[in-house]
């Protein structure tokens, strides 16, 4: 592994304590002493060596059925033994297994203890987050303790009571195996699939469109878009969507195609997806700044009946569709053709977004969402931040995807104004800051990274924002407190839209510093008419704590993936928790657990999905792309968090013997295939270590280095004082070492974020007023040098 451009801080091995339920992260303190729950001693149980050994074939149990780990070290009065269990395994074929265990030196504290009369203390160093059940012989109760410094009270008492189960079931149904013992009660049960899902709730009928047509007729001269040139009431608005349907219908558009929709954000791209709408015909999200070969393969692969773009992307656009560019002059009539009213009927199942997310396959695959999916997360926003006809909204997202339904959709919905800013203000957490307060915005959306920078800001204590709410990512810490708006986590994806919300400034408030230090934020409860659940492997509810998959039901479903009815079949499954509600259960592939108030908190994935800048990214589909390059024997794609908490990605590749490819080239390739975000800022080639199966042993894969990468441009010094401090400064924003004065800022694995960072960086510490603009127009040192130079004092942010 030799080539590389960015490097992050490594991650340690987990503790293996880590899936230990409801176990909490304590900064380093005096040990507060144990919580403690007594549990009874069921009928029949034995005395001597076989009672500790039921006992600690039911702390086996316990802690296989709370982590899904098979193999375990528990601690015994006479050491710790490991342990193989499987759900399938008999509760006596585990004792039989328990018996036969002799006590051998572990690389690992065990995960819990058993002791007893002789040895009240286990024997040898245990972990820090150990549970202990104490079983005395001859005694009528047995007790669990916790460690305080960890656990909760509850937590004990929910140990205790689940062990309770499992030891009366391991005496008195020794033939049953182990995962189908019953763990929770009817009373849990129905706390965690019905008592924590009351979440119905009647949603007004008219969909999106419709409802947008009503405010044109009764307040039409009210601001709908608000851009830095233009206005647009409703009035004008639906009049553009009803000529621009006319025209597409004469075009040969007819109710249930699909159109593609390849234009920025604007009001042109809200009149084309209006106006599709009004003809019941499905919109495929389109950005312009994708790579043309990408939109392409979405305009056939969606069977695209047309596609609306711009004269300067109609290159994008197959040959063999239709085209509508907006601003042909030859095209131009449209604007001024027939105004009345088309509204072709729709039903809740029909679609109404085609939106692609990454593949595993090498190719993006289409998700289909339903027009009753969008009524339902339109008004679920809506009520979520008390939007009326008042408020003032934006539309910051990219075009692409479906975040439009989050964060615009329910603006106009209200009634209220969508404000739209130029593109730089989006880059920048000052700039953004002061549009947001210069335009009065009472509501937005921001990608994660985004929201963690602007919510670091100060802000007036005055501010008309009264909610920003979060996506994109998990959130991996708490805003400040004293913050004079909300902030609001959202969790969802493209197969089931915004499925929960929690109100993280409420809720940090709430748990004071010591409990912000110790939880991380939740994504919250489902909101109106979403259900959730958290299940193990059999599609049981699981207790608060344990890990299980997050599966989701509910009127927020998508309708599947297009043309792929395996994949959908392995995501959305008969529902085997209430069917007779919804027949449909989506199974997102996240990794999660309830607090104990039904909160969930997400941990991880079951597959390598990750988001990066708030994209859905499947590695899967990098690693196609990259194996399919010259001289790429095989590639592997990680993904690493910068100094700034930022998920960089980094390629690896193993050669063809004597015919290594060429970084750069392979970069380029990349990018002409790729989104911008999917392209790895960092290339190490070299040979994969493997596992003892023959795979590539990902977790031994080196982190990158911070040399400087195989780039076009040669090598130069810096050879003046400016160029001396401008390219310290790019090093510690790019974290790379030997940065020379002719490279290209993103060609050495920098985006707009970083970008962003590094003018206002430029700003502060050498009072250059630098826009974010410049880097993209000559991205290096040198002429960034020469801006510096010329330049005037920095305004005020």
């Amino acid at each position: 592994m030799d080539q590389t451009t960015t490097t992050t801080t490594t991650a340690t091995a987990p503790s293996p304590h880590a899936a230990l339920p409801l176990a909490r992260r304590w900064a380093d303190e005096p040990a507060p002493p144990p919580h403690r729950a007594p549990l009874a001693v069921p009928p029949a149980t034995p005395t001597g060596a076989d009672r500790r050994h039921l006992a600690t074939a039911a702390l086996a149990a316990l802690l296989h059925r709370y982590t899904g780990e098979n193999e375990l070290l528990v601690g015994t009065p006479d050491g710790t033994v490991e342990l193989k269990v499987t759900g399938d395994a008999t509760g006596a074929e585990l004792l039989t297994a328990v018996a036969a265990a002799r006590p051998a030196p572990a690389a690992h504290p065990p995960m819990a203890v058993v002791t007893d009369a002789r040895s009240p203390s286990p024997p040898g160093p245990t972990g820090p987050a150990s549970p202990a059940l104490h079983v005395p012989d001859a005694e009528p109760s047995w007790e669990v303790a916790l460690p305080g410094g960890w656990f909760d009270a509850p937590a004990a008492v929910q140990y205790a009571h689940h062990l309770q189960r499992l030891l009366t079931a391991l005496v008195t149904q020794p033939d049953t195996a182990l995962r189908d013992l019953a763990l929770l009660t009817g009373a849990e049960e129905q706390r965690a699939l019905v008592d924590w899902n009351r979440t119905d709730e009647a949603v007004p009928a008219p969909f999106f469109h419709e409802v947008v047509a009503e405010h044109a007729r009764r307040t039409p001269d009210a601001l709908a878009v608000a851009l830095p040139d233009a206005r647009v009431t409703y009035r004008e608005l639906d009049a553009a969507a009803n000529r621009l349907a006319h025209r597409l219908r004469a075009l040969g558009v007819r109710p249930r195609d699909r159109v593609g929709v390849c234009l920025p954000r604007g009001a042109d791209n809200l009149t084309a997806q209006l106006a599709c709408f009004k003809l019941a015909v499905a919109v495929v999200l389109l950005d312009p700044g994708f790579p043309g070969d990408r939109v392409r393969f979405m305009v056939q692969d969606s069977s695209a009946a047309a596609v609306v773009t711009l004269a300067d992307h109609v290159d994008l656009v197959p040959d063999d569709r239709p085209v509508l560019a907006l601003d042909d002059p030859e095209e131009a009539s449209w604007r001024t053709g027939p105004v009345e009213p088309v509204s072709e009927p729709v039903s809740a199942d029909d679609i109404i977004h085609v939106g692609y997310t990454s593949g595993s396959t090498g190719e993006p695959k289409a998700v289909l969402a339903r027009f009753g999916s969008a009524r339902n997360l339109i008004h679920g926003m809506r009520t979520l931040c008390r939007m009326t006809a008042d408020s003032h909204g934006t539309w910051l997202a990219a075009p692409g995807y479906g975040m439009i339904q989050v964060e615009c959709f329910p603006v106009l919905a209200s009634g209220a104004t969508v404000h739209i800013p130029e593109a730089t203000v989006v880059a920048s957490p000052e700039r953004l800051r002061s549009w947001l307060l210069a335009e009065g915005i009472t509501t937005t959306l921001l990608m994660k990274p985004m929201a963690e920078r602007l919510w670091a800001l100060p802000w007036p204590k005055d501010t008309p924002l009264r909610d920003i709410r979060v996506c994109g990512e998990r959130i991996q810490s708490w805003p400040p407190a004293g913050l004079p708006f909300r902030l609001i986590n959202l969790y969802g994806s493209t197969e089931a839209t915004t499925v929960a919300s929690c109100d993280i400034t409420e809720l940090g408030l709430s748990l004071g510093d010591e409990g912000r230090a110790r939880l991380l934020p939740p994504i919250g409860r489902p909101i109106c008419n979403v259900r959730t659940y958290v299940l193990d492997e059999a599609f049981r509810p699981v207790p608060p704590g344990v890990v299980g998959e997050l599966c989701i039901t509910g009127d927020g479903l998508s309708a599947g993936y297009l043309d792929r009815p395996e994949l959908t079949g392995q995501k959305w499954i008969p529902n085997p928790v209430s069917p007779a509600d919804y027949p449909v259960l989506y199974r997102t592939g996240d990794m999660a657990r309830y607090w104990p108030d039904g909160s969930i908190e997400i941990v991880g994935r079951t597959d390598n999905q990750i988001k990066v800048r708030g994209n859905t990214v499947h590695l899967g589909e990098i690693e196609v792309v990259l194996a399919a390059q010259p001289g790429v024997r095989q590639a592997a794609v990680l993904a690493h968090r910068d100094a700034h908490g930022d998920v960089q990605l980094a390629a690896y590749i193993e050669p063809v013997a004597g015919r290594a490819p060429v970084v750069r080239d392979v970069r380029k390739a990349l990018r002409q295939r790729l989104p911008a975000f999917m392209v790895p800022s960092a290339y190490l080639v070299g040979d994969f270590p493997t596992s003892t199966n023959g795979k590539i042993d990902r977790k031994a894969l080196p982190e990158p280095p911070r040399s400087r990468p195989d780039i076009d441009s040669a090598y130069q010094a810096p050879g003046t004082e400016t160029e001396r401090a401008l390219t310290a400064l790019w090093e510690q924003v790019l974290e790379i070492d030997g940065i020379g004065v002719l490279d290209n800022f993103f060609e050495l694995g920098g985006d707009s974020l970083r970008a962003a960072r590094l003018t206002e960086r430029v700003r502060t510490e050498l009072g250059a007023d630098l826009e974010v603009g410049d880097l993209f127009d000559r991205p290096s040192v040198a002429h960034m040098a020469e801006l510096v130079a010329a330049g005037a004092p920095a305004r005020a942010a």
